[in-house]
Parts: C-alpha cells; sequence; structure tokens
C-alpha cells in the first residue's frame, strides 16, 4: 500500500535510529541532463560518500515508501528491474540481485538520502566528477547517447542541434529592438560547442561547458555591429562562421558563410519540427572541437 512521503514526527524518531551521523557535503554543484539542481535537501557526506535525496533527482524516478517496512521501492521508465532501500541497511535488492551500498541509505529532514553514484549507476545513469569544479554531472540513461553525439560526434549538424536544444536558465537582461523579425544561428567554423542565437538585432552568446549551456555575452544592434549596447564579455571574433537563418514571415531559410555575398535559400523540409532544423550541412565543413 503506497504512504505518503511525508513522515510523522513518531515515525521519524523511530527510524532516525539507524542513521549513521550526516554532516554538510562542501558545497557541490548538481547537474542532471544540463540543468543544475537546487535541491531543498542539500547533499551530505556519510562517511567520506556524497548523499543526495532520492527526491531531487531528476531522473524521472517513480518513488514510493513504505512507512511499516521503512523502505523505499524505486523504478525508472524503460528499465524493469525495480530497486528497493532499505533505510539503516546497506544490502538493497535491484530486480532479482542483491547490491550492497557503501553506505546504508539514511533519514535527513524527512527526505531519503543514498549514495549518489549508487542510485544514479543502479538506473544506468552516467556519472562525472569534476573534483576541480566540485560538480557532480548526471546524465540519464535515455541521454547518454545524446551527450556523446555532442562532445565526441562527427556528426556536425546533429552535434549543433543538440547544442541549440540543451536547457539554459539564464536569461536575457537586452531586447531585440527591431521591426522586421528573423532568427539566425551562427556558429564558429567546425564547433557546435559555442555558438550566437540572433532574434532581429538582439545578439546572445552561449558556451557549453560541463553540459551547462551558459548565456555568456548580448548585444543589440544599433548603427552597425562595431555599436552596440552590450553586456557581459564580449567574445572574440572568429576567423570563419557560419550562419543559418530563417524568415519571420515566409519560413525560408538561408544559410552561408558569414560575409559572403552568395548565400543559398531554401524552403524548411515538411518534417520541420523545430528552429533546430534550420542547421543543415556546409559543404566541406569538418567538425573540429571534439573533446576525449
Amino acid at each position: 500500500m503506497k504512504k505518503t512521503f511525508l513522515l510523522s514526527i513518531l515515525t521519524l524518531a523511530m527510524l532516525l535510529t539507524f542513521a549513521i551521523p550526516l554532516s554538510a557535503a562542501p558545497s557541490i554543484q548538481l547537474v542532471i541532463n544540463s540543468e543544475v539542481v537546487h535541491s531543498d535537501a542539500p547533499l551530505v557526506s556519510v562517511a567520506g560518500r556524497t548523499m543526495v535525496s532520492l527526491a531531487s533527482l531528476k531522473l524521472k524516478l517513480n518513488l514510493v515508501w513504505n512507512a511499516d517496512k521503512k523502505t523505499v521501492t524505486v523504478n525508472a521508465p524503460g528499465v524493469k528491474e525495480k530497486l528497493v532501500l532499505t533505510i539503516g541497511q546497506k544490502e538493497a535488492s535491484y530486480g532479482e540481485k542483491t547490491l550492497t551500498l557503501d553506505v546504508p541509505a539514511q533519514l535527513n529532514k524527512n527526505r531519503v538520502v543514498v549514495p549518489l553514484r549508487f542510485i544514479s549507476e543502479a538506473f544506468k545513469a552516467e556519472v562525472e566528477w569534476k573534483a576541480d569544479k566540485n560538480t557532480v554531472i548526471i546524465r540519464s540513461a535515455d541521454q547518454v547517447e545524446t551527450y556523446k553525439k555532442l562532445y565526441q560526434g562527427t556528426d556536425l549538424v546533429a552535434a549543433r542541434k543538440i547544442a541549440v536544444n540543451l536547457p539554459s536558465k539564464d536569461e536575457n537582461a537586452l531586447h531585440n529592438t527591431e521591426e522586421g523579425v528573423y532568427y539566425q544561428y551562427i556558429f564558429p567554423e567546425g564547433e557546435a560547442l559555442r555558438y550566437y542565437y540572433v532574434v532581429g538585432n538582439l545578439y546572445t552568446y552561449y558556451e557549453i561547458k560541463d553540459d551547462v549551456k551558459h548565456l555568456v555575452w548580448e548585444g543589440v544592434e544599433e548603427d552597425s555591429r562595431k555599436k552596440m549596447k552590450e553586456k557581459g564579455k564580449r567574445p572574440s571574433e572568429d576567423k570563419t562562421q557560419y550562419y543559418f537563418l530563417q524568415e519571420r514571415v515566409d519560413h525560408s531559410v538561408t544559410y552561408g558563410k558569414v560575409g559572403t555575398e552568395k548565400p543559398v535559400t531554401q524552403a524548411l523540409p515538411k518534417n520541420t519540427t523545430g528552429l533546430a532544423d534550420i542547421i543543415v550541412p556546409i559543404s566541406g565543413e569538418v567538425r573540429k572541437d571534439q573533446m576525449k
């Protein structure tokens, strides 16, 4: 029988008798599928292991708490096996298997916390620790291949489309002031991990680092590119750039090398599903920003 995640004070007192002492973990940034996660249950440290609240893991997990048995059952879309964790015990069942945790599941401020790497890898998620930046990066099982294409893939068009579709919580402080609006992406030659997004005369420059897309610079073009109202650190000019532009009225797409007077114009394919589809192959362009 499913029971609410909110525990009575009496039940909580009983469960805490199983707990290993918890301490606040050093300030660690948690990134899940390119989103920086800010949880109301901060990461904690138990016996040198980083513990995270199950409820804060944006891995599409379904959680069922059983107050009588002091267990939480976890399952994820597309994964047949269910993980059953018991508060205070190192052994957990995963389908027909028995798994051993470095430290048992704990309760912290009415939240079930578990070893970060264990719960992520149990559901085939990819976990990466960036020690120099004190950052934990998690990619859910259904997104692992997407990030491989983004960072290691040779298909430049696919990598660029993934890049522009990544979420970003950064918001523009400046705004487009041009009446005739068009939409445009501008990429350095052979690159996918940094680009300009242009709406009319508003230029927004993004960079992707450690799975997070950052708004680094923005500017509103006035009389010319050299005269702009801007905010942030303006990027240096790249020797060669390619643009992909869509008109708002007729949805026609123009693309080519920035500065050339011979652009190519084409109609959007019938199966177009988003603005990223205006990014098309450039003859002879080869990717050069792949990461190991």
